[in-house]
């Protein structure tokens, strides 16, 4: 299995399909979400997905952190810190969260980010605890699922 890495003018018209179906399927069918899904981030992130035939089955995308809302916590004054959303796998049990993750997180790195955040679903802090996430705010509901912010340092 590949996983892929392009900025969004490297998306193919395929990619972006697939892509936003995947995001659709676990966000508002799956998990009940509704929420604006193109917030315009998506023009500055950096894609990062696995294919299973032309089926995105694991997703996330990485940009600077000063694009991200802010929830509990006001955005990093750290000029180098990133922000991962969008996270999902399509097929569970099989390692794709964990090889999703490893993939932005060494992204990150590839970018120069010193500092990783993101929204995390409370039901998923175990698994990014295991990359060296910690919780930086109390729950808070995000589209009708609690969420707490996390984040990582990075040492380049």
């Amino acid at each position: 299995m590949d996983i892929i890495v392009k900025t969004f003018a490297e998306l193919t018209t395929s990619d972006l399909y697939e892509i936003f179906k995947a995001r659709f399927a676990v966000f508002v069918m799956e998990q009940r979400c509704f929420y604006l899904d193109m917030d315009d981030i998506d023009y500055d992130a950096i894609h990062i997905f696995c294919k299973e035939g032309n089926e995105v089955i694991a997703y996330a995308r990485l940009f600077p952190d000063r694009l991200a809302p802010e929830f509990e916590v006001p955005r990093s004054k750290d000029a180098n810190a990133w922000h991962i959303g969008r996270l999902l796998t399509r097929k569970r049990g099989i390692g794709l969260g964990r090889t999703i993750i490893e993939k932005v997180i060494s992204t990150a790195h590839e970018q120069g980010a010193t500092l990783l955040r993101m929204e995390a679903q409370t039901h998923a802090i175990g698994l990014y605890e295991k990359f060296g996430f910690k919780v930086i705010s109390c729950p808070f509901d995000d589209a009708g699922i609690e969420h707490v912010e996390m984040e990582k340092r990075l040492f380049n």
